[in-house]
């Protein structure tokens, strides 16, 4: 491939976006596979994305999770500014999500927490993603996950206060307060959570429009559909712990990510998004006599 980057062999190309490209490729020391992610040639040359490079690395090389992807540190001979991070074989949820993968209803379940729990990690930390989505998901044939993409994520300290705000994600998952450029706070990725497990196990997104215009308008004033309603196998307490991420004033949200944590495992400790007791999907409120 064109691109040399001392140190490392490069093998294929694994993800090409705005912002930066991900290969996969081997340290030439020790024959290590790695991802490697360099910044594009135009944002290569603008200040702002460079330190938004860096702070992601520096963001990254923090966090010990099993769940939250590695990232080992700066390349310093590379020709932008680039990366290497653990290399983790696999395919995103949205993937899975077109693909109507059989797993999502194998392991939907155990995905879910374990997203819930890196995210836990985070905000514990005082950070939030302010991206969570399911091309940033990355779930392999074991049912392991790794939470990606730290580019817009942001600390909640003094500073953020005084932040400019912009609307900063991805439309279909950004929750009111982003669209109205307040300042974000846990409840903003539980939303974005909400969005992102409503699409995978429902097999669409809980809101559709057009354009993004018409699509930040519907994650103002849409109401949205019970998964029951098109997918009577689809448990009832999973409509329920969706739907409350999914409200639209965040004091009415789940508060924090271990309140979902305890709702999700006082429903189930398996992993599977149909209970092996198929009777109770049977006993929802909507169907109390």
């Amino acid at each position: 491939m064109s691109l040399f980057i001392p140190g490392y062999s490069i093998d294929r190309l694994i993800k090409e976006g705005g912002f930066g490209t991900v290969y996969q490729g081997k340290r030439v020391a020790d024959r290590q596979v790695v991802a490697i992610k360099i910044l594009n040639q135009k944002p290569a040359t603008e200040w702002a994305q460079r330190e938004q490079f860096y702070q992601e690395v520096k963001l990254m090389l923090g966090f010990k999770h099993p769940y939250i992807l590695k990232v080992y540190g700066v390349i310093p001979d590379a020709p932008r500014p680039a990366m290497s991070m653990e290399y983790f074989e696999s395919e995103t949820l949205k993937t899975m999500i077109l693909q109507k993968s059989p797993l999502l209803q194998e392991r939907g379940i155990g995905t879910f927490r374990k997203i819930l729990e890196a995210l836990k990690y985070l905000h514990d930390l005082k950070i939030i993603h302010k991206d969570i989505k399911p091309e940033n998901i990355l779930v392999n044939k074991q049912g392991d996950v790794r939470l990606i993409d730290f580019s817009i994520a942001e600390c909640l300290n003094w500073r953020s206060f005084f932040k400019f705000r912009t609307r900063e994600g991805t439309p279909l998952y950004m929750a009111p307060e982003q669209i109205r450029r307040e300042r974000p706070d846990y409840r903003t990725d539980i939303f974005a959570m909400g969005a992102t497990f409503y699409e995978a196990f429902a097999g669409r997104a809980h809101i559709t429009a057009v354009s993004d215009k018409a699509l930040l308008q519907q994650q103002l004033k849409a109401s949205i559909s019970k998964i029951r309603s098109f997918n009577k196998k689809i448990p009832y307490q999973i409509d329920e712990i969706l739907l409350r991420m999914l409200r639209k004033k965040r004091e009415e949200r789940y508060q924090s990510v271990a309140e979902v944590l305890f709702d999700l495992n006082k429903f189930t400790t398996d992993d599977s998004l149909y209970p092996k007791d198929k009777s109770e999907l049977e006993d929802g409120p909507e169907n109390a006599k």
